[in-house]
């Protein structure tokens, strides 16, 4: 089976194979720490696991004869959407050569202009049709919850040589091309009191 969404997939990046996760005790520091696009790696890869998992509920489901619950027709229906999402950045990495955190804004903002700037429809449909567009409109939500997550994550970790306070937002303290401090000085709120005479 060539089908390169399974285990297995290549990465973005170029390397082969489904994530491995460091776990158990001996797992230290440096393994609990992945690049973004490692973790933008797994969010594709769990987003494709959890579409086949819906499918194949579905098709089990056909097969033996029974009737489909709307859990489960909701449940495949959100999670392709989901899927179509996190395959979206990724096409943005291999076919753009973008990188993961530019790819993954991209996706976000046309995520943002889907549940913001899609006209009506001109017709009513169905309401099968209404629960698909609602099942769509909620993974798209959940594709910027969890990127936004993913973002957030990885602005949050420090860059090499920045300064992190207690408050963990790095401080840029020194210009980019120069070792010198950083003469922009924040200028002081103005005096609220009035001046003595």
């Amino acid at each position: 089976m060539d089908d390169h969404y399974q285990p297995g997939y290549a990465r973005p990046n170029g390397e082969q194979g489904g994530t491995t996760l460091a776990s158990g005790p001996s797992a230290g520091p440096a393994e609990d720490a992945r690049s973004f696009d490692e973790l933008t790696a797994e969010k594709i890869a769990a987003a494709r696991h959890a579409y086949y998992a819906a499918a194949a509920e579905v098709v089990i489901a056909l097969q033996n004869g029974r009737w489909l619950s709307s859990e489960q027709l909701f449940a495949a229906a959100h999670s392709r959407a989901t899927r179509a999402w996190w395959d979206l950045v990724e096409q943005e990495i291999t076919g753009k050569k973008l990188t993961s955190d530019h790819a993954v804004r991209r996706v976000r903002s046309w995520a943002r202009h889907y549940l913001t700037g899609e006209p009506p429809v001109a017709r009513p449909g169905t309401l099968f049709d209404h629960a698909i567009a609602h099942a769509s409109r909620i993974a798209a939500r959940d594709f910027l919850t969890a990127s936004g997550q993913l973002l957030t994550q990885h602005l949050a970790e420090p860059s090499d040589g920045a300064r992190v306070p207690a408050s963990g937002v790095p401080l840029p303290d020194r210009h980019a091309t120069s070792s010198t401090p950083n003469p922009v000085a924040v200028p002081s709120a103005p005096s609220t009191r009035a001046a003595a005479p």
